[in-house]
């Protein structure tokens, strides 16, 4: 399984998983500079959650079925990535995409429309203002 990061802003990074040249899923990390929402923690420890210093948003939206060992690599992934983070809660929620992230980025303005598509599909708030920036590491 390959993967690509698509976007990386101040807050938020998304990749995109595939095998071959088909796209299996979209995962998307939202930084909440926050502690977890009590309800968080009641889901997983009941009335014994004692949030961590930051609460990060994890999202995998899936296009098909995912294999076993698929649906295992993309936890392992989220988990290496944020490992090196000492305080923090997350938990990864899957969900099924009902149309493919396509779109012209990184020509033009084709970030604008994935960024739509994200906001969209997450329902998030991702806002790019600089397109020139798509040519850096971080979005703005």
């Amino acid at each position: 399984m390959d993967f690509q990061r698509l976007l990386l802003t101040k807050d938020c990074e998304l990749f995109r998983f595939s095998v071959g040249i088909e796209s299996i899923a979209y995962l998307l990390f939202v930084d909440t500079f926050s502690l977890a929402p009590k309800s968080f923690g009641e889901a997983i420890f009941e009335d014994d959650f004692n949030p961590n210093d930051n609460h990060i948003l994890v999202q995998c939206a899936i296009l098909r079925e995912l294999t076993t060992l698929e649906r295992e690599e993309i936890l392992s992934f989220a988990e290496k990535l944020l490992s090196s983070k000492p305080s923090i809660d997350y938990m990864v929620d899957f969900f099924y995409a009902e149309a493919d992230l396509e779109s012209d980025y990184p020509e033009g303005d084709g970030v604008f429309d994935l960024v739509n598509k994200i906001n969209e599909l997450f329902k998030s708030n991702i806002v790019i203002e600089d397109t020139s920036s798509i040519n850096n590491i971080v979005q703005k």
